[in-house]
């Protein structure tokens, strides 16, 4: 199984280059959709480029979303909404520290990134950075989607 701290995302296919005729699993840390207790560090959302809900297993290419600006919402539930994030840009502060970057853990689990100067890759020439990271994960997961039945809104007490 392919896993993201507690959480499974799926059979393990095979480790690749994304191909285009499969369909993208972007793993955008952190979120809210999927919260785990005590393992805030893993709280993600799931974004599908395409809904197939046919019930058929399909192969996904994993992408991880790392939200590098802390001022960016947490909440990215589409392809657009995570590219837009991607091309924009921040200027982290004088005092601002790896650990203010909200996806610090994977960052550190995923791609060894521990500190500011390892982010170096990603800076633009006039020292800021993207809003957002998309990498692909190389790895493919055989998994299906379906859509989530809509959750009633709590009722608040009087």
């Amino acid at each position: 199984m392919a896993s993201v701290g507690p959480w499974n995302l799926g059979e393990r296919v095979a480790e690749d280059k994304p191909i285009d005729k499969r369909l993208n699993l972007y793993v955008v840390v952190p979120g809210t959709q999927y919260r785990a207790p005590g393992k805030t560090d893993y709280d993600h959302n799931l974004v599908i480029n395409k809904y197939t809900v046919d019930g058929k297993a399909r192969d996904w290419d994993i992408f991880w979303c790392f939200i590098l600006d802390p001022t960016l919402r947490p909440d990215l539930r589409s392809e657009r909404e995570l590219l837009l994030g991607k091309h924009q840009t921040f200027r982290p502060a004088t005092l601002f520290e790896f650990r203010d970057i909200p996806s610090h853990t994977l960052l550190a689990e995923r791609l060894s990134i521990r500190s500011m100067g390892d982010l170096h890759r990603f800076r633009e020439k006039d020292g800021s950075l993207p809003r957002l990271v998309i990498l692909p994960a190389r790895l493919v997961v055989r998994a299906t989607a379906a859509l989530r039945d809509a959750v009633p809104e709590p009722t608040p007490k009087r």
